[in-house]
């Protein structure tokens, strides 16, 4: 590409300003790209943090123009940037920065759905995180208005992949968050509306690579679901194909790399894959140190590897992190004392394990996260019931 053909124009006393920055930052980014396998977000990171705000509009501009951050797999560059910065601080558990971002968008974008498809993020991972359902109305508007902007403006642009990828992935959270809930029905309806859009890009050759989200987690929970039901007829097992997918999306996605990284861990525990899932967690929480999410998978990863003493310590730290919310209902309170009386029964230490689980029932919870934690009541009552039998058998001996 012919740099002169940029027709870039900036005052003469900051002429030699720019061309000494804009020739430094080309070579950096080459050396980079080059030697180190840096990749495109951390570039554009680096470039935001080390050029000056008139400089770099222009520098970050060329390098879109020129393959380093490919214009046609993002959105445009202060939207893209923003969105960025609200997946960042979702995952760093930072929801109030994480919403800031996304109304950026909004106020600048109004008419365009990527603003409200983050924003319904920022909703939904709230509401995961404190295990609350009272952003339901805010998420559900958020994706509804995602849906909307998506189809007025592919009157205007029929080929916008992007506006596709937020219709597809709003019906998509829609279904996830129905399903959190046990909502089964309306879970497949939005979950299914949701792929069926993405499986159609696809078809189409989208060169959106996050589409295997959707699919590849569809892919697997699909086939997962359909081996326990002995009594439904057998399908084709698409479950590693799925996480193929997932793994695929962890590397070359854009916008939905942290959250196939998420879902693969689930993943992999329910395939007692523990050892993928820990290094995995490790992983993750290399980018995003503390974070519950994926405390919380390294503790089950390490339980399922039957290392009960270092499983324990996490539980003890996610429960004291989730003792601290202010917010939502007990739900991850109680899970971890679920899980530590587990661990106290693997270890034989019965007191520790009795305690554990008495202390399950300690809190006040909404009837819907009792229904959700019945499985968990249930598990915890034959622990006991274990731990009566083995002090029984060990009173007759002696």
């Amino acid at each position: 590409m012919n740099i002169a053909s940029l027709r870039i124009q900036i005052h003469a006393e900051q002429s030699n300003k720019f061309c000494l920055c804009f020739t430094y930052s080309l070579l950096f980014v080459k050396e980079l790209r080059k030697k180190y396998k840096v990749k495109k977000e951390l570039l554009l990171r680096l470039l935001r943090s080390l050029i000056p705000d008139g400089i770099r509009i222009v520098v970050v501009s060329f390098l879109f123009l020129t393959g380093v951050a490919s214009g046609g797999e993002l959105l445009q560059l202060e939207m893209h940037e923003h969105a960025m910065f609200t997946i960042e601080y979702v995952y760093k558990e930072n929801f109030e920065s994480a919403e800031i971002e996304a109304k950026k968008i909004i106020r600048r974008y109004p008419d365009h759905p990527a603003g409200y498809f983050f924003a319904a993020i920022v909703a939904d991972a709230w509401m995961a995180h404190y295990w609350s359902k009272s952003r339901e109305n805010e998420f559900y508007k958020y994706c509804d208005l995602a849906i909307s902007k998506g189809e007025e403006l592919l009157k205007r642009d029929r080929n916008n992949e992007w506006a596709k990828f937020f219709i597809a992935g709003s019906d998509g959270y829609k279904g996830t968050y129905e399903a959190r809930f046990e909502r089964w029905i309306t879970a497949f309806r939005y979950g299914w509306q949701g792929v069926s859009k993405l499986i159609d890009m696809e078809r189409t050759g989208t060169t959106v690579a996050d589409v295997n989200y959707g699919i590849g987690s569809y892919d697997y929970w699909r086939s997962a679901m359909m081996q326990t039901l002995w009594f439904m007829p057998k399908v084709d097992d698409r479950r590693q194909k799925g996480i193929d997918r997932l793994y695929l999306v962890k590397e070359k996605g854009v916008y939905t790399k942290d959250a196939a990284a998420a879902s693969l861990v689930d993943i992999l525990l329910n395939e007692k894959r523990f050892e993928d899932a820990l290094i995995l967690s490790d992983e993750m929480l290399k980018k995003y140190p503390n974070t519950r999410l994926f405390l919380m998978g390294k503790a089950k990863a390490l339980f399922g590897l039957g290392d009960y003493e270092k499983s324990k310590l996490f539980f003890e730290l996610l429960q004291k992190m989730c003792q601290e919310y202010r917010e939502g209902d007990s739900y991850m309170v109680i899970t971890c004392h679920y899980w530590l009386a587990k661990n106290f029964f693997k270890q034989k230490d019965y007191a520790r394990t009795l305690m554990e689980c008495n202390r399950m029932t300690y809190y006040k919870i909404s009837s819907d996260t009792r229904k959700m934690l019945e499985k968990y009541f249930s598990e915890a009552e034959s622990i006991k019931r274990a731990v009566y039998a083995v002090q029984r058998s060990g009173s007759r001996k002696g």
